[in-house]
């Protein structure tokens, strides 16, 4: 980390990066992404936040990977799919103040991780909040979970980014 706790400098190409502007976000979830602009139309609907594919529904959330930096997280901008129901009550409490009395809702992570092997599918918890976009806790054994409780490096997001940019 750089002085300002914001920056890493990247020893893969000199320059300082602000963690916060090099996280990884996917736009879609990977099946809708992978099809063509008519099939699209024809079998899904999509916003920013939500997505229907088919009789599947998904939501955009966030999986936050501690740094070694208190209370910093990098974030992964993914998409999970949940079932109907779940999703009915994340679209139905979005804009909610108070989502704390909602239990974490089961899903699965719709997009796979360059970096996380085998990531796609991976089973999670989605917990509504009031101020982001809800975050999702992968449950189920992977390098995945064990970073989401271990933490990573900025070294390692660093890494992330440049591989996907």
């Amino acid at each position: 980390m750089t002085d300002d706790g914001n920056s890493v400098a990247c020893s893969e190409c000199g320059a300082a990066h602000d963690i916060g502007k090099i996280e990884v976000a996917y736009g879609l979830l990977d099946d809708y992404f992978m099809l063509s602009r008519e099939q699209r139309e024809a079998r899904g609907r999509a916003n920013s936040d939500f997505c229907q594919l088919d009789n599947r529904f998904f939501v955009r959330s966030v999986i936050p990977v501690p740094l070694p930096e208190p209370d910093r997280y990098y974030c992964w901008g993914v998409w999970v799919e949940l079932p109907r129901e779940n999703c009915r009550i994340a679209y139905d409490t979005w804009e909610d103040e108070d989502v704390s009395r909602i239990p974490r809702l089961k899903g699965k992570l719709a997009n796979g991780l360059r970096e996380y092997e085998n990531s796609k599918g991976l089973l999670g918890e989605l917990e509504l909040r009031p101020d982001s976009h809800p975050f999702f806790y992968i449950v189920e054994e992977s390098r995945l979970m064990h970073d989401l409780h271990s933490g990573i490096t900025a070294e390692d997001a660093v890494r992330y980014y440049h591989q996907i940019a």
